[in-house]
């Protein structure tokens, strides 16, 4: 079983996967960004700069999630859509979360403007469940809406039943655009 999590930075994938492997029993979580930076996967590790290398950190996670301990794991990050073998993956849920509640975790987080708006434009446009659709089957995918009104025991729970049921999966229903269109402050982020 192998189960990935991803979505923009601030919807919750760190939280769910800790709940996630408990209710799996303490399965391993596979950081993607801890082992990219752990293991140099950057392309140029002396300039300061954390532009990955997609084809290396592929190579490492692949040969990494075949060891036998990680046969059963939560696989964590928002460039898993790029890195992660499709043909490793039980499950990819893709984390959605209102632009809204986007802003004001990056502003709580002292995010700079400039990547507060990568970040707001890449799940406004749903970037992350588009490239994920490219690259994993479609009967392995779902996203899941997280919201600071729903407990992530919760949404864990949904995920649990999403592995075992197929038809608890639901994908490409998620759409922040309605929600925005009239809001001169969030589409300023789409300029």
């Amino acid at each position: 079983m192998k189960i990935v999590l991803s979505g923009t930075p601030g919807v919750g994938k760190h939280t769910i996967a800790i709940i996630l492997s408990s209710l799996f029993d303490k399965v391993p979580i596979v950081d993607i960004n801890k082992i990219i930076l752990s293991e140099n996967l950057l392309i140029s590790p002396v300039s300061g700069n954390h532009d990955v290398d997609i084809q290396k950190s592929f190579d490492f996670l692949s040969l990494l999630l075949s060891k036998q301990e990680y046969q059963d794991s939560i696989i964590v990050g928002h460039l898993a859509p790029y890195v992660i073998d499709p043909l490793l993956v039980d499950l990819a849920v893709i984390l959605r979360r209102s632009p809204y509640e986007l802003k004001k975790i990056y502003e709580e987080r002292s995010y700079s403007q400039t990547k507060i708006s990568d970040n707001m434009v890449a799940e406004i446009l749903g970037i992350i469940s588009y490239d994920a659709l490219k690259n994993f089957e479609f009967s392995k995918l779902s996203e899941l809406e997280i919201a600071t009104s729903i407990l992530p025991s919760l949404s864990a729970q949904k995920i649990v039943h999403m592995y075992g049921d197929k038809k608890q999966r639901s994908f490409g229903n998620i759409d922040w655009l309605p929600l925005i269109q009239n809001d001169p402050v969030m589409l300023k982020f789409l300029k």
